[in-house]
């Protein structure tokens, strides 16, 4: 006996498991921003000094431009405060500190602007255990401030909406070749 002669025309255990996948996903890509945050900042960047000297977003934001025109690598581990060394970035040494840009949530983003090719620069700054500190992006970012879901939320939704449409197209086919069986078999 057939599927369609029982009266079952989608496979539901596969519909579920496919509208779970962008679940699945997010779980992962969590996970890892977890697992990147959890041994992120090196403690030696956190003593009274370095707390005191970074106190304020703004001193990390006017230290962080001389970076950006230099390319001090190592002065950027210090305003990142990480375990990791900084990814390679190249210097600017026509970049300028613009202004503070906006604040979303626990992030000051402050814009730079490259004078000699009018290439907009954005820096996100946080405070973390009662300094400031540099945050790159990445997927630590991503997560900590809330634009995955910016990304994430359409494709899932357009994930979704492609597995119903497909499922409904799927039934239909099913239900019209019963509809055509059933016809022909009178």
């Amino acid at each position: 006996m057939t599927e369609t002669k029982r009266g079952r025309r989608i496979d539901w255990q596969y519909v579920v498991g496919l509208m779970l996948v962008p679940l699945v996903v997010a779980v992962l890509l969590a996970a890892g921003a977890w697992l990147q945050a959890a041994r992120r900042y090196d403690p030696g960047y956190f003593t009274p000094e370095y707390v005191e000297r970074y106190e304020a977003p703004g001193s990390v934001a006017i230290e962080l431009e001389a970076v950006l025109r230099t390319g001090d690598r190592d002065h950027l581990q210090v305003l990142q405060a990480t375990r990791g060394i900084p990814q390679a970035f190249s210097e600017r040494p026509a970049l300028i500190l613009a202004l503070l840009y906006n604040v979303e949530g626990d992030y000051f983003n402050y814009l730079y602007f490259d004078a000699s090719n009018y290439e907009r620069v954005i820096q996100h700054v946080r405070e973390v255990d009662g300094r400031y500190v540099v945050v790159e992006e990445g997927l630590y970012f991503f997560f900590d401030s809330g634009r995955w879901l910016e990304f994430y939320a359409p494709i899932a939704a357009t994930w979704w909406i492609l597995v119903i449409v497909f499922t409904a197209g799927v039934w239909f086919f099913r239900y019209m070749r019963d509809v055509r069986l059933a016809t022909f078999q009178r």
